[in-house]
């Protein structure tokens, strides 16, 4: 992404719109925005290799800020804008990031995570006006010089994606030390099969914080096409984005394909003739949700899995789709997927296990070419005769709920600490319209009492609201193996499914047991 390669030739080209307000910014103005913007960090001591941190709400700051950090060889961090206080900290006490970049609402904590003030701590820049212990966006431009760095670099990736062990992972792409304007294609398999050009408008209805957003964004920024960005996901809204906004591109978690499809009226929603190419990822979409898109829209849903990290991709096309139901496609470019068993080895077709990206020609490839080094992310699956790839769920019982990873082990913990809490598991329930709800399974404390709700909010006080449960159960006795490690695999096959049973009611309001399952929607909006 680097704008002066647009903004030479089409300066008045749109680059970025908000689909709520009609804010937009071409790419002559976003070109001079991000240089007054990296030449303030530059004057406040953030350089290559530093990191700068993105916690903020989707809006016409984010491509500013995101551009003027991938020209000045920032590490640009994205990070979800829910999380609490203490989580926020120790995100950002790990990234150690020389910059920040927040809005008003958010000002406070994002401050008071960063550290004591009387130290070294990053300088925080508030894209929508003033806030103690920032420095407003507006001002931080005024003064600064409109003209590049006189030493480009090219800036790269930083994610917090998931692993088994139930704390986010940071993954930073490398600093190739070139600059910007010689940055090479990102995805490019991926970008052909789904034809993104320099002509693309790119419907962007998730938060920017997530992988798939950001990265598409970059690749259609990069092509010199527009980016119409929602504020926050509505079907409704959606629809007209797409129709007011000539797009041709758009980009969905199931979850969201399943709220259009439930849209009251969505037989009297005019189709724009544009809109040509819908892309899905995230999670795993169900056929019949494909198929009500391919009846509704045409046949012009693709999808795609892969890891955050980058190990490879696959894809699948709309036919394809149609004649593989459930496939998540074949391997992109130079991917090769594997399906290993226990020890590692590779399994027939048809046979389940863990699901492998080959690494590609680089520092995880071995010099023994018998011996290929595989990646994995914790899902299981397998490969029919044609090579095409099903998953089948997550190893380590990880929760993806509305295309967002989840673990058990965070949400446990801080269930723990509740006073009335003896002991807790968290399991996946199958939903509807996420893919999966967060349950709690608990057992309370001799002599105590407490309700659903009150448990409910007790993790929302601690958590990202995402991350607290739906619903919770009560039990007297959850499955442990003799080490003491709760067996999850009983508990699944007791708890993780919709209708399962809970300790016998009592009758009593706050005794064990006496649950009913949350249905509060508003639990699960901030997921996609």
């Amino acid at each position: 992404m680097y704008p002066p390669s647009t903004a030479r030739a089409r300066p008045d080209a749109i680059a970025y719109v908000m689909a709520g307000s009609g804010e937009r910014i071409n790419y002559a103005e976003l070109d001079r925005r991000s240089n007054r913007l990296a030449r303030f960090w530059q004057t406040h001591g953030v350089g290559p290799g530093d990191s700068v941190v993105l916690v903020m709400e989707n809006s016409l700051a984010w491509p500013v800020a995101v551009a003027a950090g991938m020209r000045s060889g920032l590490c640009v961090t994205p990070v979800n804008w829910h999380l609490k206080p203490a989580e926020l900290a120790a995100l950002i006490s790990e990234d150690r990031p020389a910059a920040i970049v927040t809005s008003t609402a958010l000002a406070a904590q994002v401050v008071a995570a960063a550290g004591d003030p009387r130290r070294d701590r990053p300088v925080i820049v508030c894209a929508d006006g003033p806030a103690d212990g920032c420095v407003a966006l507006t001002e931080a431009l005024a003064d600064q010089s409109s003209d590049p760095l006189d030493r480009e670099l090219l800036g790269a990736r930083v994610l917090y994606s998931g692993g088994t062990t139930g704390r986010p992972k940071r993954f930073a792409q490398p600093l190739l030390g070139v600059h910007p304007a010689d940055a090479p294609r990102r995805h490019s398999g991926l970008v052909d099969a789904l034809g993104v050009g320099f002509d693309s408008v790119l419907l962007s209805p998730a938060p920017n914080y997530h992988a798939a957003p950001f990265t598409f964004q970059l690749i259609t920024l990069a092509a010199g096409g527009t980016v119409v960005c929602m504020e926050k996901f509505d079907a409704a809204g959606a629809m007209r984005a797409i129709t007011e906004n000539g797009v041709t591109h758009s980009q969905w978690v199931p979850t969201m394909l399943i709220r259009l499809l439930g849209l009251p009226d969505r037989d009297g929603i005019e189709l724009s003739a544009r809109h040509q190419v819908a892309f899905t990822s995230g999670a795993p979409c169900p056929p019949h949700v494909k198929e009500g898109i391919f009846e509704w829209w045409g046949p012009i849903l693709h999808e795609y899995y892969g890891a955050s990290e980058g190990y490879g991709h696959t894809y699948i096309s709309p036919p394809d789709a149609r004649s593989h139901p459930g496939s998540v496609g074949r391997p992109l470019g130079a991917a090769r997927v594997h399906i290993t068993d226990s020890a590692g080895a590779d399994v027939d077709p048809g046979v389940e296990g863990t699901v492998c990206f080959e690494a590609a020609d680089g520092p995880d490839r071995p010099t023994d070419a018998s011996r290929p080094a595989l990646k994995q992310m914790g899902d299981i699956g397998y490969l029919d005769e044609e090579g095409f790839l099903y998953l089948v769920g997550r190893r380590g019982f990880m929760i993806i709920s509305g295309g967002v990873n989840i673990y058990p082990e965070e949400i446990e913990s801080v269930l723990l600490a509740h006073p009335a809490v003896a002991d807790v598991a968290v399991v996946g329930v199958p939903d509807a319209e996420f893919g999966e709800s967060v349950r709690a399974v608990v057992e309370v404390r001799p002599g105590a009492s407490v309700r659903e709700d009150d448990l409910i909010a007790h993790a929302r006080e601690h958590l990202a609201h995402f991350k607290a449960p739906r619903s919770v159960v009560f039990t007297t006795d959850l499955p442990r193996l003799p080490t003491g490690k709760l067996d999850k695999r009983r508990l699944v096959d007791r708890f993780g499914s919709p209708g399962a049973a809970a300790y016998p009611r009592t009758g009593s309001p706050t005794a064990p047991g006496n649950s009913t399952m949350s249905e509060n929607p508003s639990q699960q909006g901030e997921r996609v």
